[in-house]
């Protein structure tokens, strides 16, 4: 009897543990491989979902200054910041940055280059647009319109303003 109880209380072996630890190990490479795509798949619907705000917003900007009868203001959005516009940024957005260099940047980030006036995403590493820059996305501001007067420039008042365009990626939201 008192064998039996030197048995019960001597544990595992180091042939016990590492059996253990490879199936774990096993179990969580066989979920990380099932939800990776899933992770991109995110990644993507929340880019996606930021371009429509920001496109709203800037709409919504377009719209205010001309009911309050500032159209002649409407060019100054033209390759502006439109993060700056949201009541409230992503958690992911850096800032304005001045020179980045966009690969050494955390994946998964925005930022809005001034040098350049376009706003940036590094992607994760299985994020991709087709026929784009595999991690780097840069995005920018232009203004729509009508050029009634031959002019290349907007006039207000002349010119028939249409919208704001963000500009991204082999994608164009009007």
């Amino acid at each position: 009897m008192n064998t039996l109880h030197q048995k019960a209380q001597r544990g595992l072996s180091y042939l016990e543990v590492v059996l253990v630890v490879v199936l774990i190990g096993s179990l969580i490479a066989v979920a990380a491989a099932r939800l990776l795509p899933y992770v991109d798949h995110a990644e993507r619907i929340a880019v996606l979902r930021l371009e429509g705000q920001l496109r709203s917003v800037l709409l919504l900007e377009a719209a205010k200054r001309i009911s309050n009868g500032e159209s002649e203001s409407l060019t100054e959005l033209h390759s502006s910041n439109p993060m700056a516009l949201l009541l409230q940024p992503p958690a992911n957005y850096l800032g304005e940055l001045t020179a980045p260099v966009p690969h050494e940047l955390p994946e998964r980030t925005w930022h809005f280059d001034t040098e350049r006036r376009q706003l940036v995403y590094r992607a994760g590493s299985g994020f991709r647009f087709e026929g784009a820059d595999p991690v780097i996305h840069d995005y920018r501001v232009e203004l729509a319109f009508e050029d009634v007067d031959q002019d290349a420039a907007f006039v207000a008042g002349t010119d028939e303003f249409l919208g704001l365009r963000l500009m991204g990626p082999g994608i164009r939201f009007e």
